[in-house]
């Protein structure tokens, strides 16, 4: 019964969706251009934040003769459905997980490797190295025909949390059984450090780790809250091997369209709005790892040594995925952030 139930909801939802989409050719009203943007996030998190400021800047300028309308927590489809209405040019501006891109291109494939960041500050220099900077942008424009307006943060590195035992060391993990994404650097990953790798559908995800199906999860402070798995996780480990980025938007179509200084007003406009979106970021993050610490949840900060552990293994996964790296942007990601 579920299953029907779900399979017309979304039949409903897609024909709304398509409704939507259809109506998205850019709209004048007495001058004004309306630019629609989309995105799958809920209020209060980095990306809602990012552009509801980055509009409200906008729309506050006349001279811009631009409204930017939002369509917040999935209304136009999830980040796969936003990006392939932003490279058809039906949703003017949005935005979408590094990993989601790769349904339109490999762009970012290499942050997809473990340790590839050290902190949340070398990660933006190494997005804002010229070379790295222009190869997005040249790359995004040809394959997903969009310009890119920022990189948000949305929760920084993932927490390795789990509801057995602390784990200090990579050999912790052995015989533990982790949900695994659905990519091959993933499981090579776990398989690094030792553990199971269980490769689960998000959907699955929280009710098999509540009935013991998988020991533990990979996931940012904010996931962790947000969905509940601080009510069953009793351990948590600081590795800093992965961080996602939310990649902001706007179809390359859209875009050559603009005058100089519309362009210049929304440049400027995403700039702020990303400034206040990763402050808002950074603050949440120590603000739920505080809450999971009152919840009695235990977090390990691995030592130096330790942590050499944990990227070493990790890095070593590196070479397999050689044919899918740009290996110049891959060095040039390194060397910006420093020793």
């Amino acid at each position: 019964m579920f299953k029907a139930k779900f399979s017309r909801g979304l039949g409903r939802r897609s024909i709304a969706i398509i409704g939507v989409a259809l109506s998205l050719a850019t709209g004048t009203a007495f001058g004004q251009e309306t630019l629609r943007a989309a995105h799958s996030s809920n209020p209060g998190q980095s990306v809602y934040i990012y552009w509801e400021e980055l509009a409200k800047r906008v729309n506050a300028q006349p001279q811009a003769k631009l409204k930017i309308q939002v369509f917040a927590s999935g209304q136009l489809g999830a980040d796969e459905q936003i990006i392939q209405g932003i490279k058809a040019g039906t949703i003017h501006m949005g935005s979408a997980s590094n990993g989601n891109m790769g349904s339109t291109t490999d762009a970012y494939f290499w942050m997809d490797l473990p340790h590839v960041f050290k902190t949340r500050d070398s990660a933006l220099r190494a997005l804002d190295d010229p070379y790295v900077k222009s190869y997005l942008e040249n790359k995004v424009r040809n394959d997903a025909r969009a310009v890119i307006l920022g990189n948000i943060e949305v929760g920084g590195f993932r927490i390795l949390a789990n509801r057995k035992k602390e784990i200090k060391v990579p050999v912790d993990t052995k015989g533990l059984k982790f949900r695994s994404l659905p990519s091959p650097v993933d499981r090579a990953l776990w398989e690094a450090w030792g553990a199971t790798p269980s490769p689960l559908p998000w959907s699955e995800t929280f009710v098999s780790l509540e009935q013991g199906v998988i020991d533990g999860v990979n996931l940012q402070p904010q996931a962790l809250v947000g969905f509940k798995f601080d009510e069953i996780v009793k351990y948590g480990t600081m590795t800093n091997t992965l961080m996602a980025f939310h990649v902001a938007l706007m179809s390359a179509q859209a875009w050559d369209k603009l005058g100089p200084e519309q362009r210049a007003i929304i440049t400027t406009a995403a700039n702020e709005a990303l400034r206040v979106a990763n402050e808002a970021d950074r603050r949440d993050e120590d603000k739920f790892v505080k809450q999971m610490e009152a919840r009695g949840i235990k977090f390990y900060r691995p030592t130096a040594a330790e942590g050499k552990m944990w990227s070493d293994a990790a890095r070593g996964i590196w070479p397999k995925f050689d044919d899918k790296v740009n290996k110049e942007v891959l060095n040039r990601v390194v060397s910006a952030q420093g020793s």
